[in-house]
């Protein structure tokens, strides 16, 4: 305990108690990271989506690669025709 600490608790009781309290809990709580999703990976060939990186299942090749967060790549891809050429 340092020597700020305890004048606190000297001027003011109450609130001392309830630092104490938060501080308290704070460390009795589990510091977990939030898992999220599991990343994804798709490949640059096929466009298969996995949550495996490494090999292909459609291709069977090395062609894995991460996703991107961000949907931009399906609209792109969406809005030209392969068919007529680009």
């Amino acid at each position: 305990m340092s020597i700020v600490e305890s004048l606190r608790k000297l001027v003011d009781p109450v609130q001392a108690e309830n630092r104490e309290q938060e501080l308290e809990t704070d460390r009795e709580l589990p510091r977990r990271a939030h898992a999220g999703d599991p990343p994804r990976f798709i490949c640059r060939i096929c466009g298969h989506l996995d949550t495996q990186s490494g090999y292909c299942p459609t291709c069977l090749a090395d062609t894995m690669e991460p996703q991107p967060k961000t949907a931009e790549y399906l609209t792109e891809d969406l809005t030209e025709d392969p068919a007529e050429g680009g």
